[in-house]
């Protein structure tokens, strides 16, 4: 199994504001949702960049050997955002086309992915596979040990998963395995909220990439994936 850390390009960030409540007192989503609203969020914008993977790293890390049919095997990415101390992250967009709008993302992957923000699963190519997921406040957390062994369909009509899609909050593009295609996502509202309460408690602002496969040598693959976050941020004393 490859594991890789990657710094994150800070783009822009005006200083934040002050006279806020600490962060100690910020013990729920309400709260968090509350000192958003009284105060002028500075944006941080960030460049998020995953760089192309090829191949499974059978036996090592936790992977399995190669097994037909179901996820032996997996590659896991992590990119840390750099949140100023005290910061507080009232939100979370993101932008597929790069820094040239005429840009389209496009993504081909082989077999499967899941994009994780720390241990939420935002958005998976197989939808079945987050149903081995143990869930805190409605969202599913990943977990390898969870998901290796789960037999999957390699190709073919599969559904996919976007978090809060059911419920109105997201709005996901994901084109099929091992098939070019264009890939958008897009959260909002409570759910937003719930994911920055998490981190808040967590201290931790990390996305992970995970690409998984059973048996060949193009398993665990995925093209070049980058993606801008701007992210509202108020600054507590």
């Amino acid at each position: 199994m490859r594991s890789w850390m990657f710094s994150i390009t800070v783009l822009a960030f005006a200083a934040g504001c002050t006279g806020l409540a600490d962060l100690g007192s910020i013990d729920s989503v309400q709260a968090l949702r509350d000192v958003c609203d009284e105060h002028e969020p500075e944006s941080l914008e960030l460049d998020v960049f995953f760089p192309a993977t090829y191949g499974c790293e059978w036996g090592v890390g936790g992977n399995w050997e190669a097994i037909s049919g179901v996820v032996a095997a997996r590659t896991e990415q992590v990119a840390s955002l750099e949140i100023p101390e005290g910061g507080i992250v009232c939100g979370l967009d993101f932008e597929f086309d790069g820094v040239d709008p005429g840009f389209e993302q496009v993504m081909e992957y082989d077999d499967h992915f899941m994009l994780n923000f720390n241990e939420v699963v935002l958005a998976a190519s197989y939808g079945d596979m987050v149903d081995r997921f143990e869930t805190s406040d409605g969202l599913a957390l990943y977990d390898w040990d969870d998901l290796q062994g789960f037999p999957i369909e390699l190709h073919g009509d599969v559904p996919d998963y976007c978090v809060g899609e059911d419920d109105g909050l997201s709005d996901c593009t994901i084109p099929p395995s091992e098939t070019p295609g264009p890939i958008a996502l897009s959260f909002e509202g409570d759910l937003v909220d719930r994911m920055s309460f998490r981190a808040l408690e967590a201290g931790e602002y990390t996305f992970g990439f995970v690409a998984t496969g059973d048996d060949n040598d193009t398993d665990c693959s995925h093209e070049d994936f980058e993606f801008v976050v701007t992210a509202p941020v108020v600054t507590a004393r």
